[in-house]
């Protein structure tokens, strides 16, 4: 096999196969190598799993203790999530965050790495401290950002979250099960999240589509 160049040449991304045991379940995540344990714990609060995960991580090996037992299904976090059948929750925000720091913070997703890669996808939980981090799935990256916060102890009611990639369905649902009141994206906003805004009580602010879907959070 030849890799030729044809242009400037990028530093490749790195990606590896993660195998997870949960509640006696076994999946398997594509992810990068970097911060396993903070994915796994932000994995399973963003995902329903459980409110105060033991994690542990050897090698390629993950395993998830704490679980709740009303798993239905178990999918991978590029997906929507957890249950096929889903009470969405509600979330409650302890502060107001003014929209020009908010807007002003999407600087954190604007890194290095991605300039030398074009690989990965960047989120950020801000509280008084900003909790980073990557990975080649917009997904992961978010999981890893929100690990990170909890193992800082952070109360992710007077939190909120940015990231680089779009705000789904599935990244709306992770904020309001991990308590996050406002998602923030340079990207655009679906329709499918905005439902998720009016039922949760989430608030979002989508710098492509133009909009903030204030339910409390904002202070414009």
């Amino acid at each position: 096999m030849d890799i030729v160049k044809i242009g400037k040449r990028l530093e490749i991304g790195e990606e590896i196969e993660l195998k997870v045991i949960a509640g006696g379940r076994v999946f398997r995540m594509m992810c990068s190598p970097n911060d396993l344990e903070e994915l796994l714990i932000g994995f399973s609060i963003s995902e329903g799993l459980s409110e105060n995960p033991e994690v542990y991580v050897e090698g390629d090996v993950g395993v998830i203790e704490n679980v709740k037992e009303t798993i239905l299904s178990i999918n991978s976090s590029g997906c929507i999530g957890i249950y096929v059948d889903e009470n969405i929750g509600r979330v409650f925000p302890k502060r107001k965050f003014k929209i020009d720091q908010v807007l002003a913070s999407l600087r954190v997703i604007e890194t290095e790495l991605y300039r030398r890669t074009r690989a990965y996808h960047t989120a950020a939980v801000i509280n008084e401290r900003i909790y980073c981090s990557y990975d080649v799935g917009r997904h992961n990256a978010v999981d890893k950002a929100i690990g990170k916060a909890y193992k800082n102890g952070v109360d992710f009611s007077e939190s909120y979250l940015v990231l680089s990639g779009r705000i789904t369905k599935g990244i709306a649902l992770k904020c309001v099960r991990a308590g996050i009141p406002l998602v923030v994206s340079k990207a655009a906003i679906l329709n499918s999240a905005i439902e998720v805004c009016e039922k949760s009580g989430l608030s979002a602010v989508s710098l492509a589509s133009g909009i903030a879907v204030n339910n409390g959070a904002i202070d414009l």
